[in-house]
């Protein structure tokens, strides 16, 4: 390639050599200001969001929840995320909500890992930047994180060059290099730190962070030196469809006697309804829920029976299954597991007696959805301890917090019993999870986040 003193110096007519400079600088120019300055012309709505999740938008509850207070607050949205399971009608039915399915890229032609990584990372640049130039000049960008890589560093790439307007906004559910180091164990391994740091510099160009918790808001703080007055703590909530049946138009015993779930249990009435749910990965150990049953089970003075449903699938399901059948349950124990619809989730919640949450935490400072849920529908949660529960949940009032990672069989079996055999700790334990159900997503997201995203 010739420099410019080359082409100035070339055996060229005078006014081709200023010509060509004179175009090389307007490329320059137009490449770093025009561009993004013309597109930000050709569409520039100061009333539009895109949501971007790598990950199923159906199990992404809280970035639809976004999408659908941003569209009530007459926002347009762009929601992008892949597609593995049908989303909920009332984002079908939105009209301000247009939904850009992400590709989920698979190894179809069995390469070898090394070169199906290249392929992966190659496809996936290419298919985010393209799916950015479709809905560029929103006002804001919204991520969630995790997973951000490299969704996170194409954002801030795109809106420098091509939406230099555009605010980027990160929702944190969590830390990436914590789940990594789920792997590792080890924070100080090369790869865990790398997406640390990854994960720290980027942050500095989102101009809004939004966090679950207070105690992520600290972290980001200390830890990322973000600026406190970019950084917003909003708890999740559950959306509408998550009511208890004193608020529903269907009756326990209606939905009991209607779902084949519960109708091929004999005598169901009868039985203790105990729910968890999971997506069946290596951080919730759920042989500490099934070692309790089974003590429960072998236990002759536990007369009242339990029916233990674990909704979700996952890596460890069939292991959890074989554990399962290997534990030789009689009928006063039956454990099933259910992959449910949207609309029959939050009607089977409702109808337990209690919930157990098995989430750790790998960071310690995120808080898992499924409580929310459960405390939607006016379920008590048992949950085990670790530095950001005491945000949802209050040990004696709308739960029981157990010991955390070392904690015993014997102890979730005391826990369990504790609950499900003293009717007056069980009734001040739901009095405590419907007052929590009153504490509704709309008015969260209108009293917090509406003033600083629809202004």
């Amino acid at each position: 390639m010739y420099s410019l003193e080359k082409i100035w110096h070339a055996n060229l007519p005078r006014s081709w050599a200023l010509g060509i400079l004179l175009y090389i600088l307007s490329m320059i120019t137009a490449i770093y200001y025009v561009f993004p300055l013309l597109s930000l012309r050709l569409r520039k709505n100061k009333n539009e969001v895109t949501i971007l999740v790598l990950g199923d938008l159906g199990h992404s509850p809280r970035m639809c929840y976004h999408a659908l207070s941003l569209a009530r607050a007459d926002m347009l949205v762009n929601l992008c995320g892949y597609m593995d399971m049908d989303l909920p009608e009332s984002i079908q039915e939105e009209v301000m909500i247009d939904v850009y399915p992400i590709k989920v890229i698979k190894n179809t032609r069995k390469l070898p890992f090394i070169a199906f990584a290249a392929y992966k990372v190659a496809m996936q640049l290419y298919q985010l930047f393209a799916l950015l130039l479709q809905v560029q000049g929103s006002k804001y960008y919204m991520l969630q994180n995790p997973p951000s890589m490299p969704l996170l560093l194409v954002l801030v790439v795109f809106i420098r060059i091509f939406s230099p307007r555009s605010k980027l906004i990160i929702d944190w559910h969590n830390l990436n290099y914590t789940i990594l180091n789920l792997k590792f164990n080890n924070l100080k391994h090369p790869l865990v730190r790398v997406l640390r740091a990854y994960e720290r510099i980027l942050a500095q160009f989102a101009a809004i962070n939004i966090t679950v918790t207070h105690q992520m808001k600290e972290f980001l703080i200390k830890e990322f030196l973000l600026r406190e007055d970019s950084i917003i703590p909003f708890h999740d909530r559950p959306g509408p469809q998550f009511r208890p049946l004193r608020d529903s138009t269907i009756t326990k015993s209606e939905i009991l006697a209607t779902r084949d779930l519960f109708s091929e249990i004999d005598n169901i009435a009868d039985y203790k309804i105990l729910v968890s749910a999971t997506s069946f990965t290596p951080d919730e150990d759920f042989s500490i829920l099934l070692n309790a049953l089974k003590l429960y089970d072998d236990n002759k003075n536990e007369k009242t029976p339990i029916f233990a449903i674990i909704t979700g699938k996952g890596p460890m399901q069939k292991q959890f299954l074989e554990s399962v059948s290997s534990l030789n349950f009689t009928k006063k124990v039956i454990i099933r597991n259910a992959w449910l619809s949207a609309e029959d989730y939050p009607l089977v919640l409702a109808c337990a007696d209690v919930a157990v949450s098995l989430h750790t935490s790998l960071s310690g400072i995120d808080l898992p959805m499924k409580i929310v849920d459960f405390f939607g529908v006016g379920v008590p949660v048992l949950t085990l301890r670790f530095p950001a529960i005491g945000e949802l949940v209050q040990d004696g009032k709308n739960g029981l917090i157990l010991p955390g990672i070392k904690l015993e069989d014997q102890e979730m079996y005391d826990g369990l019993t504790r609950v499900l055999n003293d009717s007056e700790i069980l009734n001040k334990l739901k009095d405590g999870a419907l007052a929590e159900s009153e504490k509704r997503w709309d008015e969260n997201w209108d009293r917090i986040l509406h003033p600083a995203l629809c202004n």
